[in-house]
């Protein structure tokens, strides 16, 4: 059985080999450290199975899982991530992918992990981490993903403080309009104020 482990951090990589080797030695794993080798391997490559790190260096996880589709690529993925973030998490399986490993996850869990993907199962959904310092900053789509492109434009410029009139004006809509949008934004933020939004999308984008 043919694998691809694309992960941008080689000992990270190369330390799952390793790991891969012992426990599952039928499996064979190639390793890509970047999107566009990635796309090139699946393009000759029939693997049956995908390792996905989610946060490579010039995207996303839905990024590279968009790509390797485009390419081709039907082999189940399994994302392997120290983002264990929850709109990380629910984007991931939003998208349709088989499994989500930490990797501050012990390797039991990784293995379970591929041995019930690998069956034809569906693996447990691992819990949500504490916000913590050192991830990269969550989108507004990811994080509230009940909100329209056009309230997230809007988000954004509350974000940014400006009035509805400079809104309506910015993005070419009435002033009806954009109060519509904001009352949804705070429905869905669950805050009280323009203010309360702004603070909780900044709050909730850093973590």
């Amino acid at each position: 059985m043919r694998a691809l482990w694309i992960e941008d951090h080689q000992l990270i990589g190369e330390s799952l080999e390793m790991l891969l080797q012992v426990v599952m030695p039928e499996l064979s794993l190639d390793k890509a450290r970047d999107l566009d080798t990635a796309r090139q391997l699946v393009q000759s490559i029939p693997y049956e199975l995908v390792l996905l790190d989610w946060w490579l260096e010039q995207s996303d996880g839905a990024a590279a899982i968009s790509a390797l589709r485009a390419q081709g690529c039907h082999a189940p993925i399994i994302v392997v991530s120290g983002d264990d973030r929850e709109p990380v998490m629910r984007r991931a399986l939003d998208l349709g992918v088989a499994g989500y490993v930490r990797k501050s996850a012990g390797a039991q869990e990784l293995i379970d992990t591929l041995q019930t993907v690998l069956s034809g199962g569906k693996p447990s959904t691992p819990p949500a981490a504490p916000a913590r310092a050192g991830l990269p900053p969550l989108d507004l789509a990811l994080l509230y993903p009940s909100l329209t492109p056009r309230q997230i434009d809007v988000l954004e410029q509350l974000m940014r403080g400006q009035s509805d009139k400079q809104i309506a004006r910015l993005l070419g809509i009435g002033d009806t309009t954009v109060k519509s949008h904001v009352r949804a934004i705070l429905a869905a933020l669950q805050v009280r104020s323009r203010g309360e939004a702004a603070h909780r999308a900044r709050s909730d984008g850093a973590s």
